[in-house]
């Protein structure tokens, strides 16, 4: 009994061995007469993206009002949650002036944000910072 199945294992390890050899064929047939200079490479693509080019920017020291999200406003006393609540849910704005001009603003509301102004930016939306609810739960949670 040892013998016979001695016996199988090595056939069919024989075989494995034998249908491996058929399944690396493409390396076999590599044909050695074709031209196997390595293709020239003309130009560099660039692999940054929007987002990363707008980090660069002004967005990046300060706090843009038309893509910035709700946890970016703790680092201002007084913004975080109610007036960057309502920073966010009238943008997009043309200029920083503009947060000024938000309906129901108490005067306590508009000194904070008159005494912020320095550190707010503008600039166009962009939809991969923007898109969905994101912006008031972007998943960071402290």
């Amino acid at each position: 009994m040892k013998r016979l199945v001695g016996l199988l294992v090595a056939i069919g390890l024989l075989v494995g061995l034998m249908g491996g050899m058929a399944l690396s064929q493409p390396a076999f047939a590599l044909s050695l007469v074709e031209n196997s200079q390595p293709n020239l490479v003309l130009g560099a693509v660039s692999r940054a993206n929007a987002v990363d080019a707008k980090l660069s920017t002004e967005y990046g020291a300060k706090l843009d009002l038309n893509n910035a999200n709700v946890q970016s406003f703790r680092k201002f006393p007084g913004l975080y949650p109610t007036l960057a609540r309502k920073i966010l849910l009238n943008a997009p704005f043309d200029s920083v002036d503009d947060v000024l001009d938000i309906p129901g603003l108490s005067e306590q509301q508009l000194d904070i944000l008159k005494a912020n102004l320095d550190n707010f930016t503008v600039t166009m939306p962009d939809p991969a910072l923007v898109e969905g609810a994101d912006r008031f739960n972007n998943g960071v949670y402290k």
